[in-house]
């Protein structure tokens, strides 16, 4: 996880593949099971942020999501929908239903193994991390002396922690930029926070690279004692 933080400094979909390479290498789950699992991830994320943008928006009508509640919500109509299949519906199919023949795909075995428990304590650990970026940006704003409330900082850090994970640009630079210049267009001037914008950008950044850095030493001799340990067995079986 940590080499996939750092390599979302190039762009989130080299990150999510050298994640996925990671599953297949050390884990040994076939590439399209490793993918499911992201999928799974990605599944977790979609629909924490969709709901906490929902409660943003309801808390604070005035707030930039506003325009998206009703995408939101859909958003967690879909996901709802996806998670009663997985989790009982998809299995008393008929053998010859081409739903049931989603459902068995080997592949989405993350899909069918996942509880509701497994579900809340991913989405747990999510919101802690919403939480603390909102925090960190609110943070930043009185560093820059723009004066935000709290929970205005707090309503917006799901839309921005979805942006900064985005595919687009490595570490969401620009659509970051985009989300801050209009998101709080009504407490500041665009200069301020286009310039705070950057502060944050460079911030996630220079978080990524330690991370990376620190992970890098764990990674490598995680490997060469798997490789070690592949080695013995191959010569007991021998």
């Amino acid at each position: 996880m940590g080499a996939m933080y750092f390599l979302q400094i190039i762009n989130s979909l080299v990150a999510s593949g050298a994640l996925l390479l990671f599953l297949h290498t050390r884990k040994r789950a076939p590439w399209m099971t490793a993918g499911g699992t992201l999928l799974f991830q990605a599944y977790v994320d979609v629909m924490l942020l969709a709901t906490l943008s929902i409660f943003a928006i309801l808390i604070i009508p005035t707030s930039a999501l506003r325009p998206g509640l009703y995408y939101a919500m859909g958003v967690v109509v879909a996901g709802c929908f996806i998670g009663w299949f997985f989790l009982g519906w998809g299995a008393r199919l008929s053998p010859g239903n081409w739903l049931r023949w989603i459902y068995e795909r080997p592949s989405l075995v993350t899909f069918r193994l996942a509880r509701p428990s497994h579900f809340i304590q991913l989405a747990a650990i999510r919101s802690l991390i919403c939480l603390a970026a909102g925090l960190t940006l609110y943070g930043q704003f009185i560093s820059f002396h723009i004066e935000v409330p709290l929970v205005q900082a707090l309503a917006l850090s799901p839309l921005i922690v979805a942006i900064g994970n985005s595919p687009f640009s490595p570490g969401g630079i620009g659509t970051t930029q985009l989300v801050f210049i209009f998101g709080f267009a009504g407490f500041a001037a665009k200069g301020d926070l286009f310039a705070l914008s950057l502060a944050v950008s460079a911030f996630n950044l220079m978080v990524r690279i330690p991370m990376g850095l620190t992970m890098g030493a764990p990674l490598a001799e995680a490997e060469t004692a798997g490789d070690r340990s592949e080695f013995t067995a191959t010569l007991r079986a021998g």
